[in-house]
């Protein structure tokens, strides 16, 4: 080898050969750039190990639309959305807090109409 592009272009093509055909013929890439085969079978055995422990990942939708907001600074703009982003904890905090809250107003509003109907209502007459 006598330059990294070229080691880059044999790589490139020993890669393209061996990803199109996992057993391809790599004598004509050996003669092509005019390598030793034990060079080549090192980069053969690297190869199909990265492609076997390499696999793609897809990001949850949730993960890009938190990536858009930190690097665009998109404005938020209702409350929910701004729980939504809250850790999970907080989050958890919050609804403890409102089912609390929306429990304490039914309970007063049902003290208060048992208070009104125990009151004397006086007779028509």
């Amino acid at each position: 080898m006598t330059s990294d592009l070229e080691l880059q272009a044999l790589l490139s093509a020993v890669t393209d050969a061996l990803l199109a055909d996992d057993q391809a013929d790599l004598d004509g890439i050996i003669r092509q750039y005019d390598v030793p085969r034990t060079q080549v079978d090192g980069l053969v055995w690297l190869i199909r190990r990265l492609h076997v422990t390499l696999v793609g990942a897809q990001p949850s939708k949730r993960f890009v639309r938190r990536l858009k907001h930190d690097l665009v600074g998109t404005e938020r703009s209702s409350v929910v959305a701004r729980i939504r982003y809250l850790p999970p904890r907080v989050q958890i905090a919050a609804g403890v807090a409102l089912v609390a809250g929306f429990m304490l107003l039914t309970y007063r509003r049902l003290m208060d109409d048992s208070r009104r109907e125990k009151q004397e209502v006086p007779a028509l007459q």
